[in-house]
């Protein structure tokens, strides 16, 4: 026992371990108040309108994808430089980068307005303007990803944790306002926009000292070998996560407004998963990141996280499968979401896939293997096709998702194992 002991807890004091729990607990609590938002919306909304949400919440979760991407680059090469206690060509990162974001999300903000009668037509909205708050959030989401990334790269996970709690709070509450004041789907839709909002302002301050840095001028960056790994990553992040997106506007455009509600439920209940163990990646990504550029072995802290999204998992899709009423109850309130209790431990599944997926897809991007992306590219585009051919009933698609997560999610550990192997040796 007492040789366990030392163990356990330097297992406890892991940096993974430690980063992740500060990571887990903000977003555990984010993710309770977005649930909260989520049921709150879904009681208070009628099942056309909670249809509507949920799919330009979609959008939106698609339309950052490439920012999340992008986001990757930057905690990957922003992380090298700290490492290597660059602080000057850090400063200079941060300050460029900050202005092309900016200018991009205006060029977003501008496409998507202009194109919004034509996304509004596609998701069979009749109001323009819920598209046109929706690309405003999405800009907003853009600028703030520079910061967030930043106090990635530098482990400050409590301040993060922070942020994300003190921009959810800000979401609900105005939130629950603007819908008892009953301004609806929009009044949601400006709440998430608030949110981004605080995210952006709070991001600033432990990045202060990056302003103070002396003859940034003089330093100079390998653009072309960031640009060279941000536009495959960009289609990688955007190829994974559009498998457990896509699906959701797809059945908008395909069924009728109340079920594509119906189908938002299911979404909203089976992500609790990935809630879970979102923050594990989110943690491994600029420790492996260190690790790599320093020399040393990194395969254990992939392995660790593997490991610690596999519990959750597992423990979370066996009590959907066994009590899917009571989880219907519990999320949505019953009523006609009762209808779709029995897809629930399917839906749990296919989260589970990707958020193994998600643990994968980081650990590639963290070392810069970016080949991954022509299998992640064809999967999201094969799910796609077959959805728009093949869409009679809710399973249907479940089952066409989980596939094409499971071929990936194969394919991608076949790559590694023939890259490193299957033993690990501590070093």
């Amino acid at each position: 026992m007492n040789s366990i002991l030392p163990h356990i807890k330097s297992l406890v004091k892991h940096e993974l371990i430690t980063g992740s729990f500060y990571i887990f607990v903000g977003g555990l609590i984010a993710s309770f108040i977005a649930f909260l938002f989520n049921l709150f919306m879904a009681r208070n909304l009628s099942y056309s309108d909670y249809g509507i949400l949920a799919s330009l919440v979609s959008l939106f979760t698609l339309a950052i994808i490439p920012s999340q991407s992008l986001a990757s680059t930057i905690v990957r090469f922003a992380t090298n430089f700290f490492a290597k206690e660059e602080f000057g060509r850090a400063a200079v990162f941060y300050k460029k980068m900050s202005i092309f974001w900016f200018i991009l999300s205006l060029f977003i903000f501008g496409g998507v307005a202009i194109f919004s009668s034509q996304i509004s037509s596609f998701l069979r909205i009749e109001n323009n303007l819920y598209v046109v708050i929706s690309g405003i959030s999405i800009s907003l989401a853009y600028m703030s990803m520079v910061n967030i990334s930043f106090l990635q790269s530098l482990l400050k996970f409590k301040y993060l944790s922070t942020l994300y709690i003190v921009g959810s709070l800000v979401k609900i509450t105005l939130g629950v306002v603007f819908i008892t004041l009953g301004y609806a789907v929009g009044g949601a839709l400006w709440a998430v926009a608030a949110m981004s909002v605080v995210g952006y302002i709070i991001g600033f301050y432990p990045l202060k000292f990056l302003f103070f840095e002396s003859n940034v001028k003089k330093l100079s960056i390998d653009w072309k070998e960031i640009i060279r790994y941000a536009l495959p990553s960009i289609v990688i992040v955007l190829s994974v996560t559009s498998l457990v997106t896509t699906d959701l506007i797809l059945v908008k455009h395909f069924f009728s407004p109340t079920d594509a509600g119906l189908y938002g439920g299911i979404s909203l209940i089976g992500k609790v998963i990935f809630y879970f163990t979102a923050p594990i990646p989110a943690v491994m990504f600029p420790l492996i990141v260190k690790k790599h550029t320093k020399g040393e072995d990194f395969r254990g802290l992939f392995h660790l996280s593997l490991v610690l999204v596999t519990l959750p998992s597992v423990a979370i899709t066996l009590f959907y499968f066994l009590f899917p009423q009571f989880s219907v109850k519990f999320f949505l309130g019953g009523g006609d979401y009762l209808k779709i209790a029995s897809l629930i431990g399917l839906f749990a599944i296919l989260i589970s896939l990707y958020s193994f997926l998600n643990v994968v897809v980081n650990f590639f991007l963290s070392i810069k293997k970016t080949k991954i992306v022509i299998p992640c590219l064809f999967m999201s585009v094969l799910q796609i096709v077959l959805i728009s051919l093949f869409h009679e009933s809710f399973q249907q698609i479940i089952y066409i998702s989980i596939s094409a997560c499971t071929l990936l999610l194969a394919t991608l550990l076949l790559y590694y194992i023939k890259q490193y192997g299957l033993h690990y040796a501590s070093k």
